[in-house]
């Protein structure tokens, strides 16, 4: 008797059929090969994580992407990852243990509660590396060279490196955590889009602090912008010493690629985690992003002090698709 129940998949889940399944495959194992051969140690992470602590000191924002359901075992909270470079970070704190500098590399399936807006889907293979217990500029533009080698490799062309401080941009969005937390996620998600009438809308005319937020809309664009910045919020603490390091990036970078490069000092993307360097790559012939990383702090057991770390990762479905 022929079956009555009709194949379907949820909302924003896709599967990969013959041809793109194998050359996606094939991406998967060319991107590792190169990692691996760069010095990058290869893991495999789980799948799922505790709900309690997925995420690490990125918990509160990791969880909200995350597919989270109770285990019939042990009846535990359990979270599907949607971000695997947490998981190198925990790897790295409580399975690796070293002071010393670990790489580490990953590809793997992840699985978002909340759909991409461009690409509409929630689940995707993301691959990346990462270096731990390295704070000094080199560890950063290692992690851009490879992700920019990575884009090659995937036969991306004619790639645009954006670059931005995270550090920067949460010092000139600090003022504005005193309005509560509802306020100042609406003032990042304006902030996101460059809007500078929602900017306006939100915040109170008499903040003090009011324009120097909707000036950071026009804050992108070639490498002048940092001179133009440095004087805009020479009131900032540490902005000087900030955007200074973002230059020398800048002009390292310069040094060794051609890459169309551009300059957001107000860039809000991924995942919130990073505090230093943030770097993203995209095409022209793709409107969204195709890879993205930066500096953030990792783990590190039984201590108090935070581990440096930067990183990167790319999403090989999106890249196979271009």
């Amino acid at each position: 008797m022929a079956s009555k129940i009709r194949w379907s998949l949820p909302d924003g889940v896709d599967e990969l059929l013959p041809p793109k399944a194998i050359e996606v495959e094939t991406l998967r194992r060319s991107l590792i090969d190169e990692y691996i051969n760069s010095g990058y140690e290869f893991i495999i992470p789980p799948l799922l994580e505790l709900s309690e602590t997925i995420g690490g000191e990125a918990h509160d924002e990791i969880s909200s992407h995350a597919f989270s359901f109770r285990d019939d075992l042990t009846g535990k909270n359990l979270s599907i990852r949607p971000d695997i470079s947490e998981q190198a970070s925990r790897i790295d704190a409580y399975r690796i243990q070293s002071n010393d500098t670990v790489r580490l590399c990953y590809a793997g399936e992840v699985v978002k509660s909340k759909a991409s807006k461009v690409l509409r889907s929630r689940t995707t293979i993301q691959a990346g590396a990462e270096i731990f217990g390295d704070s000094s500029i080199e560890a950063e533009l290692e992690s851009i060279k490879l992700m920019l080698n990575s884009l090659k490799i995937s036969g991306v062309q004619s790639i645009t490196l954006s670059l931005g401080h995270a550090g920067f941009t949460a010092s000139v969005l600090e003022p504005f955590k005193s309005l509560g937390k509802e306020i100042f996620s609406n003032i990042e998600t304006a902030l996101s889009k460059k809007s500078k009438s929602d900017l306006m809308a939100i915040i109170p005319d008499n903040h003090e602090s009011k324009s120097s937020l909707i000036n950071l809309c026009n804050m992108y664009g070639k490498k002048d912008v940092l001179k133009i910045a440095k004087i805009e919020y020479s009131n900032i603490k540490n902005s000087d010493k900030l955007l200074d390091h973002l230059e020398k990036v800048v002009n390292e970078i310069e040094d060794f690629t051609k890459v169309n490069l551009h300059i957001d000092l107000g860039e809000i993307q991924g995942f919130k985690y990073h505090n230093g360097i943030v770097f993203s790559a995209y095409s022209d012939s793709a409107g969204y992003v195709l890879a993205k990383g930066g500096r953030y702090d990792g783990l590190r057991k039984s201590s108090d002090q935070d581990r440096p770390a930067v990183g990167f990762d790319l999403d090989l479905i999106a890249v196979s698709n271009l």
